[in-house]
């Protein structure tokens, strides 16, 4: 490699959890200066994004950084450990795998043992290193989302967005008030329906009249990018069903696919967090109870479900307008897939019908999926994964003895403050056997707190090998698989399938 130029990449957020002495920003900063001067590398920079998630990589400095790798300013990147790059695997493998060898950069993460310029065996483990910090980055997830669902239950709105019709309070981010320039096509949806107007052609005759929609009216592109323009019956459905516009605040009415996903599904209404009279309704209580009562009874011919999704359900979009593919259902035995957006709009011009047949696109996917197994050493990678799993889980005993330690300095603690007490020893004499005993007791829950997450690690990585022994055949696929393997496929109009994976292609 020619003259090294390095970079120090540091990082911490709130997602972290307790920031301890060696996670500080400038503490990463003083190891990192250390294993450069120690290693004769050439510090040319130094990144830092305080308070920013492992999870996005949109994230100032680190933009900075790719930037001057661009430019060819940078060539070696340096970090504490592969956390501190991130906490997504998938964006991990992404830039370890791609990015920084398509650009000539050498990455190092350093309590990690990574070097991409060597050939260690401990680059291998890579992946899982970047999938553990993932999983712990799921966990403070959940600890955020609960702290979410109390404030809905208190009645405060904790949404970016307020609902089509409303705009947040000034004095009052978590309060709504009432968008009057929103609220009178609200207003008209109720009332059209309740004239007897079916959804579809409320959303067809807000389309005609140009009437911003809820994207639009929010600069929100990402759910309209093709047809920023055309109402659909989903969204007047949810402004017809929405109790918020009542007055009565609806919230946890979706739920993203997954913590790092920013695609939502929609809940049942026995999810709805629903707190009564928060706020000034839109429409009366009784235009709300009429509405609801005419969407209890009006039937929109629903295919009859299984209650289980179909195997592809929420994977395949048409490759045109980037819309859903539909599942129609011609008899009991054959069902096919179709464009969402031009079943809905066909008389607006919108898309074409991409019809495939259902099964054989599954069928296509497996064949691939199989004949990408083929290309893998796979019981290279199982042995590796377990031979590593179990070193990661071979400290049982210690944790046990770590702990009887800990409760014997709790006890002797308990006695040195009787014989106190009792006037055995003097406060001067207590508190400094006490203070060195504390010292000690905080040496072994230190450790134990390293051991149990290695533990804990270890368990998570357990599952993922049994996982990974499960799925590799191919043989009896399954949604869930799937749903790790693909992130989308794509129907074009002549029937030609493009599968995009969540993983490198073997075969290229």
């Amino acid at each position: 490699m020619a003259e090294n130029l390095t970079a120090l990449y540091l990082r911490l957020s709130r997602d972290d959890g307790t920031v301890t002495d060696s996670e500080s920003i400038v503490n990463q900063k003083a190891f990192l200066l250390d294993y450069a001067q120690a290693n004769s590398l050439n510090v040319v920079e130094i990144f830092s994004d305080d308070g920013y998630s492992g999870l996005s990589f949109d994230r100032p400095d680190f933009n900075r950084m790719i930037k001057m790798i661009e430019e060819k300013k940078i060539n070696t990147v340096i970090t504490k450990d592969l956390s501190r790059l991130g906490r997504d695997y998938i964006e991990i493998g992404k830039y370890i795998d791609k990015y920084f060898p398509a650009h000539n950069v050498r990455y190092i993460a350093v309590n990690d043992g990574i070097d991409t310029e060597s050939s260690s065996s401990t680059n291998d483990m890579t992946p899982f290193r970047a999938v553990f910090n993932d999983m712990y980055a799921k966990d403070i997830s959940k600890k955020v989302r609960t702290a979410l669902t109390t404030k809905k239950i208190n009645g405060k709105f904790i949404g970016s967005q307020p609902p089509y019709g409303y705009k947040k309070d000034p004095k009052d981010k978590n309060h709504l008030i009432i968008d009057e320039e929103t609220a009178v096509y609200v207003r008209k949806i109720y009332k059209d329906f309740l004239a007897g107007d079916t959804i579809l052609g409320i959303a067809h005759k807000l389309s005609m009249a140009k009437v911003p929609t809820p994207s639009q009216q929010k600069n929100l592109t990402a759910t309209q990018k093709n047809f920023k323009g055309i109402w659909n019956d989903g969204i007047v459905r949810r402004i017809l069903s929405n109790p918020t516009y009542a007055g009565h605040l609806a919230q946890n009415m979706t739920r993203k696919v997954s913590y790092k996903v920013n695609k939502k599904v929609r809940l049942p209404q026995n999810e709805w967090i629903i707190i009564r009279n928060t706020h000034k309704p839109v429409i009366s209580q009784e235009d709300f109870d009429a509405a609801a009562e005419i969407l209890s009874k009006r039937s929109y011919n629903k295919q009859k479900r299984t209650g289980q999704p179909h195997l592809l359900s929420g994977l395949v979009f048409c490759k045109d307008c980037g819309g859903s593919m539909s599942f129609v259902k011609e008899s009991e035995k054959r069902t096919y897939l179709a464009c969402s957006r031009w079943r809905k709009n066909a008389k607006l011009g919108v898309c074409t019908s991409h019809s495939i047949r259902e099964d054989y696109v599954e069928n296509v996917i497996k064949d691939k999926l199989k004949e990408l197994a083929s290309a893998i050493n796979t019981s290279e990678i199982l042995t590796e994964a377990d031979a590593f799993f179990d070193s990661e889980n071979n400290n049982d005993k210690l944790i046990e003895s770590l702990r009887r330690k800990i409760d014997v300095c709790k006890n002797t603690t308990l006695s040195l403050y009787k014989d106190k007490a009792s006037g055995v020893i003097s406060e001067t004499e207590y508190i400094e056997l006490s203070e060195g005993i504390k010292a000690e007791r905080a040496v072994y829950e230190q450790r134990l707190d390293e051991l149990q997450a290695e533990a804990d690690r270890a368990d998570a990585a357990k599952d993922m090998s049994e996982l990974l022994n499960s799925i590799i055949s191919f043989d009896n696929i399954d949604r869930n698989t799937l749903l790790m393997l693909i992130d989308k496929v794509y129907i074009g109009k002549n029937k030609e399938i493009e599968i995009q994976f969540k993983f490198d292609n073997p075969m290229m």
